[in-house]
This record gives C-alpha cells, structure tokens and sequence, in this order.
C-alpha cells in the first residue's frame, strides 16, 4: 500500500502509541500531547447512553490508530523513501 505524504508527516508527527483520555474528550500521544478533541455530541445527546458511545468512539479511534502504527511504524524510512 502507498502512502501518501499527508500519511507519512502524521506518522512522524504522532508519538504512539496514543491513548484516549475521557475526561477531556481528547486522544493524546505517548508523550502527552493532544492530537485531536473527539466531539461528536450532536447526534450522540440524543442517544441511549451518549457518554459511553463517545468515549467507545474515542477508544476506537485510538486503538485504530495504533494498530495502524504498529502496522506501518517499522517501515517508516521505507515510506518517506516512497512518498
């Protein structure tokens, strides 16, 4: 799989793994920098047990993304050779 050079700078930027933090609705880096908010209220507050559907989404999030780093993090110098 190609990735692009939005993939490669991400991966670069991002210390992983990340991790979701549920008391501020934000998923953050290894080194305990935020990498983005998880809001997603609009449709959730509406919903059977809205807090536990954002933060599932927030775990998803975060365990996708370091499943997508453990899966692409070993080739890195290969992928920025191949951007």
């Amino acid at each position: 799989m190609k990735n692009s050079e939005n993939t490669v700078l991400a991966l670069t930027t991002i210390e992983f793994p990340v991790r979701y933090d549920a008391d501020g609705q934000t998923i953050r880096d290894a080194k305990g920098m935020m990498v983005c908010d998880v809001r997603g209220w609009s449709k959730i507050q509406f919903m059977d047990k809205a807090q536990k559907r954002h933060d599932a989404i927030g775990e998803l999030i975060t365990t996708l993304l370091n499943k997508y780093s453990d899966e692409q993090i070993p080739d890195l110098e290969e992928l920025m050779l191949g951007v």
